[in-house]
């Protein structure tokens, strides 16, 4: 045991009986069972279909901001919209350490976020240059907090990405909500958005806000099914999002076998 190699010897009986007697409830306070989460950082950092993926997502960026290019005369400057986590940085090594630590988030988050150890999402870096080169202002749409904002711009620079300055790092402010509704409407108003990126359907559209129910957020894709691939550009990511807050209905006082249970039901055989 951990307690045996760290005690001094004339402690070792009195420790190990203590820790015999104690364990078992100190583990169930003080460890989250993550393993759920495994797999799924698993594919996001060991397969190359998470790669592919990427790629096949920022070069159908590229194919619809060409097109936009040749085929539009704009009297407003065009723009692209993206969210930054796990849209063009990669916050799975994040993950990786509460699944180890047996914690869960927020546990550590905004100290990851100010060491500035992402790594770019692949493609991002290449494709978001290329817009900048084109003339189009790229945006950081984040809710990431202020607090995090230095950690976040230091992070974005270091990684070659163009253009990250107050304008165009857009976090998030209110502490009420984490919609970003309101400031893609004031991007909206000064530029033409020609494409919004992202890896949570919440990055796109206020419909997705609205909709907190697996069925509602299934409706509403369904609805503007015509948006993606064409105006909306979605990234994978398995490991967290909205999608997994509808599972639970959005209550994040359940336990993790309240949450195990709710999984289960979820699926359909």
């Amino acid at each position: 045991m951990i307690i045996v190699r760290l005690i001094r010897p004339r402690t070792l009986v009195v420790s190990a009986l203590v820790a015999l007697c104690f364990a078992p409830s100190a583990l169930a306070q003080g460890k989250v069972d993550n393993s759920n989460l495994e797999n799924a950082v698993l594919w996001q950092q060991a397969s190359g279909e998470r790669n592919a993926l990427s790629y096949q997502a920022f070069t159908l960026a590229r194919m619809l901001l060409d097109r936009d290019l040749r085929s539009r005369r704009s009297r407003m400057r065009r723009a692209v919209i993206v969210d930054v986590d796990e849209t063009v940085l990669d916050n799975s090594p994040y993950e990786a350490r509460l699944i180890k630590e047996g914690k869960s988030y927020p546990v550590g988050w905004t100290d990851w976020i100010n060491s500035a150890k992402c790594t770019a999402v692949p493609g991002a870096v290449e494709f978001l240059n290329y817009a900048n080169s084109r003339g189009v202002r790229v945006f950081y749409v984040t809710n990431r907090k202020l607090i995090e904002k230095d950690g976040t711009a230091k992070n974005l620079t270091k990684l070659g990405f163009p253009r990250v300055n107050d304008e165009t790092l857009v976090i998030r402010t209110d502490d009420k909500s984490d919609s970003k509704e309101s400031r893609r409407n004031a991007i909206s108003a000064r530029y033409r958005v020609v494409l919004l990126m992202g890896d949570d359907l919440n990055d796109f559209s206020d419909v997705f806000e609205k909709s907190r129910t697996i069925a509602s957020r299934l409706a509403a894709t369904e609805e503007l099914k015509a948006k993606f691939g064409t105006r909306f550009v979605v990234l994978p990511n398995p490991m967290y999002g909205n999608w997994e807050n509808s599972l639970y209905e959005y209550n994040f006082k359940l336990t993790p076998e309240q949450k195990a249970e709710k999984r289960r039901a979820t699926l359909k055989d």
